[in-house]
């Protein structure tokens, strides 16, 4: 008994030792393309670890043209320290290359990519140099994607991670982003209708399609964001979407209430596209409530309600005016009077009404009057005494020009004096 629990212990002992011997690596996950008629190719072999991640090709000699890294957008910490990570690609004998940094000139900070060709390699190895073990406790698709010759490359069926990986907790990663799941028309949008925005999450350009219903709606349209520019209605069935941007879908409803209870039921069918194949359809109900479809039917019962009760007070005024002609005549003097008073209110409100407008008029006046006392006032006080100033420096430079021109006529005349007595004594 002895020895088998110490043959057990020893067994143990070893599959203990042996597992702190492995590297400390997940299980390998396989990742590939899926062509239309949802073919699975394998590419890559990717195993996580704590520090590291080691992605190899699945064929040594096949020829990458363009192999891309994204980081996940909803990976806040990879972000920040993506200047912490380097890559170290793998020679055919598997040796690691020098490292390089990660956000090194292949990579675009505006889109999180990294984008290489590899040929010769037989792979890479992403290491972390922080000390936050970014890749600890992670699967890769919360940490990165990855694209081959601009297709996403998708795990293989039960190779580790679904089809579709849960991220973050955060629920499904959802690359195509629709705020709205349903659309409803009632008497508070009819005029201004709805708009439904659709984002492209997934780090490159989408391609989409947009089914509208074509009757029972007075306006459509979509438009791309944020460059506000209009999709062609020509290619709502397939057009292209750029990566980090989105449109926006305009729908207007006719105001009609037989075409907007047409509308009730019909769909706006969003169509997601991978090559030629559509890999998503989502559909979006148009509902109409009762409110908005149900004024024609409420305007008949009404008009009919109406038109009784006339006929009713017809009969009625019709047999009491055979009876006596003494109400018609007190129901007579009873509306003139009415009406008399109606026209005294008037005439009161109208009165009351021209008061007050002569009091705002007084009012606008007073305004108007000390605005000029207080602001206009002294401005043309300041403009009076720089324009007597000025008058007064003129009249002064007027008079100092006259000095001196009767000091150089007097200057002019002593020489022209004394130049002529010596000339007539010498003619003496």
């Amino acid at each position: 008994m002895c020895l088998k629990l110490i043959s057990r212990f020893v067994i143990i002992a070893i599959i203990g030792a042996c597992f702190a011997f492995v590297p400390d690596f997940s299980f390998a996950t396989v990742y590939g393309v899926k062509d239309t008629k949802g073919v699975f190719t394998p590419k890559v072999s990717v195993e996580v670890g704590k520090k590291e991640i080691l992605i190899n090709k699945i064929d040594p000699h096949a020829k990458f043209k363009s192999f891309a890294l994204i980081l996940n957008r909803k990976n806040p910490a990879l972000i920040r320290n993506v200047n912490q990570l380097s890559v170290e690609w793998l020679a055919s004998d598997n040796r690691p290359t020098k490292p390089s940094p990660f956000a090194g000139p292949t990579y675009d900070p505006n889109k999180l990519k990294l984008e290489e060709s590899v040929t010769r390699s037989v792979g890479l190895k992403l290491v972390d140099k922080s000390a936050r073990n970014l890749f600890a406790g992670k699967q890769f698709s919360d940490l990165f994607s990855m694209f081959l010759d601009q297709q996403p490359l998708v795990p293989q069926e039960g190779s580790g991670e679904p089809d579709s990986p849960v991220k973050l907790g955060a629920g499904r990663d959802i690359s195509i982003n629709i705020d709205k799941t349903s659309i409803s028309f009632n008497e508070s949008n009819i005029k201004k209708g709805e708009i439904i925005n659709i984002d492209n999450r997934s780090g490159l350009d989408q391609s989409l399609g947009i089914q509208i219903p074509e009757k029972d709606l007075l306006y459509t349209q979509i438009v791309r964001k944020p460059e506000q520019t209009k999709v062609p209605r020509e290619i709502w069935q397939k057009f292209t979407v750029s990566a980090d941007s989105g449109i926006f879908v305009v729908l207007i409803p006719d105001p009609d209430a037989s075409r907007l209870s047409g509308l009730n039921g019909k769909e706006v069918v969003v169509k997601i596209y991978q090559g030629d194949k559509v890999r998503e359809s989502i559909k979006i109900p148009i509902k109409t409530t009762a409110e908005s479809t149900g004024v024609g039917s409420d305007a008949g019962a009404s008009s009919g309600v109406v038109e009784q009760d006339i006929k009713t007070s017809a009969k009625t005024s019709g047999s009491s005016a055979s009876r006596t002609t003494e109400p018609t005549r007190a129901s007579t003097s009873s509306e003139k009077s009415a009406t008399s008073r109606n026209l005294e209110s008037k005439g009161s409100w109208s009165s009351t009404g021209i008061w007050i407008l002569q009091i705002f008029n007084l009012i606008a006046l007073v305004a108007l009057a000390l605005y000029g006392a207080f602001f206009v006032l002294p401005k043309v006080q300041v403009l009076e005494s720089r324009i007597s100033k000025n008058e007064m420096f003129l009249h002064g430079a007027r008079e100092a020009i006259r000095e001196e021109l009767d000091k150089t006529k007097e200057e002019i005349l002593r020489e022209c004096g004394s130049d002529s007595t010596p000339s007539e004594s010498e003619q003496r």
